[in-house]
């Protein structure tokens, strides 16, 4: 599969309370809610486009992750800096705060304690931990992000290595060695990182049977997606669009 046939990676956190977190996307990130949809909840920018699901999966079904979770870090990338500030202003008490060229950014926990950094940089190692107490003015006008990117951080246990190869992990994925009881967990066990779905604009479904042949997968006789996991049992969802 070649970089350029994939359009899109789209993560799905599994969450306990959906109010909480759904609040904490929208009010606190600036997401904005694009469809409802029994557990699902999708999420955006001001483009439409779908850019993460939160799942809610109540705790007779789920639970907390014990220790370290799978997910290491949400990267939230936005276009436009100034909107970073607008939602510092909405704020009670300023997160970890950074500064980059571009302008600030912020680290925080979503209700779940997915740790979330939301920056504008082209590179997040030019981000520099901000001491001193900033004051930033209110932004009536701005509501949702216009436009921003997701990239996903996951903790592998060590000795571990994933199933996805440079061309899906170049368009927003990151490995780190770590250690955790429940980093091996099938996906439905905790609320954590769920599931990442890839949008290609080709679908090569030899290769990709070929690639997870030993996890397993079903491919619909329509072609249409075709759902397999990773070593880690996050489940990966293809398709085309």
């Amino acid at each position: 599969m070649n970089v350029n046939q994939i359009v899109r990676m789209i993560p799905t956190l599994k969450v306990n309370n959906r109010r909480l977190n759904e609040l904490f996307y929208i009010e606190t990130l600036g997401m904005k809610p694009l469809l409802e949809e029994s557990a699902f909840l999708s999420l955006g920018d001001q483009s439409g486009i779908e850019k993460m699901v939160l799942e809610e999966s109540p705790s007779m079904r789920s639970r907390k992750v014990e220790g370290t979770k799978k997910l290491a870090r949400l990267i939230v990338k936005v276009e436009n800096p100034s909107e970073i500030e607008a939602l510092l202003a909405r704020m009670d008490k300023i997160p970890q705060l950074y500064k980059g060229t571009k302008g600030y950014a912020f680290e925080v926990l979503s209700p779940e304690g997915d740790l979330v950094l939301i920056h504008a940089e082209d590179d997040t190692k030019e981000l520099k931990k901000v001491e001193e107490t900033v004051t930033f003015s209110k932004d009536e006008k701005l509501q949702y992000l216009t436009v921003f990117d997701i990239s996903v951080e996951i903790n592998l246990p060590e000795e571990t290595t994933s199933l996805l190869e440079k061309e899906e992990i170049e368009n927003g994925l990151a490995f780190k060695q770590a250690q955790g009881s429940d980093l091996l967990v099938e996906n439905n066990v905790t609320w954590d990182l769920s599931m990442l779905k890839f949008q290609v604009q080709t679908l090569d479904l030899a290769n990709l049977r070929q690639r997870f042949e030993t996890v397993g997968y079903f491919a619909p006789k329509s072609e249409k997606f075709f759902l397999t996991k990773d070593t880690n049992n996050i489940e990966l969802w293809f398709e085309e669009v």
